[in-house]
């Protein structure tokens, strides 16, 4: 008898609590015997780094948005510097497009990174925030049509729009995303950005996007750690306005705390 049948009779005797002497002498045997072997066994069995099959960790480093504020960006100083996402702003409402928009997305997908885009909502009613759609899309295809697309296209609403009423900010919210659909962008792929101390007044339909971006800043000295977590679900946390990264004078956002959704619309990409 081998020492895999031995180990075999072995853990069968054990698992209906027979116990005669035999058992211990196999034990023995194997304990002397094979014990590296075992080892090794193990190891190639529970080991990520030595099971292919095992899947690895996917590592997570820093979460940028930027826009014209951020002057003339050194994109691959930016990507080299840790960055796993740079969202890029392409307008504040239909009147304003960024002025940094275009060199950004074309430079950032240039140095190999990763990106996403947002549009600052400013409508004054549900046909003005599908215009405003129609243009984030418009814009943003007008730099990367037949390249690398955005990983989503997030509508940042941290102010109170649609003429000032508060409560058509949802109706509002909701013809923009049916306008990004109807351009072939799944609400999966849309990402809103709330204020955190406007969320209750916005009363947005949180369920409906793929992910959900929240800005709490607490100190805002550059660390999360001084930072204070939003109020509200959220899959990404803004949690300065004042991080530093190679490659960009001054400040910048920066986000952290993804959830496994929000990874999962990274990765995927």
């Amino acid at each position: 008898m081998n020492w895999l049948d031995l180990l075999a009779e072995a853990l069968r005797k054990l698992a209906t609590k027979e116990l005669p002497g035999l058992q211990k002498q196999m034990y023995a045997y194997i304990d002397s015997k094979h014990r590296e072997t075992i080892r090794y066994i193990d190891d190639k069995l529970n080991n990520t780094s030595t099971n292919p099959d095992t899947p690895k960790p996917q590592h997570i480093g820093k979460i940028i948005d930027v826009s014209e504020w951020q002057g003339v960006i050194d994109w691959p100083s930016v990507i080299a510097d840790d960055i796993t996402l740079s969202i890029i702003r392409v307008q504040h409402g239909s009147a304003h497009q960024d002025l940094k928009y275009m060199e950004n997305l074309q430079q950032c997908i240039s140095a190999g990174g990763k990106y996403a885009v947002y549009a600052y909502f400013a409508a004054t009613s549900t046909s003005d925030a599908q215009q405003e759609a129609r243009d984030f899309y418009n814009r943003t295809q007008k730099v990367v049509a037949g390249k690398q697309q955005p990983i989503f296209y997030a509508i940042d609403v941290e102010s109170v729009e649609m003429s000032g009423g508060v409560t058509q900010m949802r109706a509002g919210v909701e013809a923009y995303m049916s306008q990004l659909n109807a351009l072939g962008v799944p609400d999966n792929k849309i990402v809103l950005y709330i204020a955190n101390h406007l969320y209750d007044k916005f009363n947005l339909n949180v369920a409906r996007p793929g992910a959900i971006w929240i800005p709490s800043y607490g100190q805002n000295d550059g660390t999360l750690a001084n930072s204070l977590k939003p109020t509200h679900p959220y899959d990404l946390h803004q949690f300065t306005s004042k991080g530093s990264v190679k490659g960009i004078s001054g400040n910048v956002d920066m986000s952290a705390e993804p959830s496994e959704r929000f990874k999962e619309m990274i990765f995927s990409a």
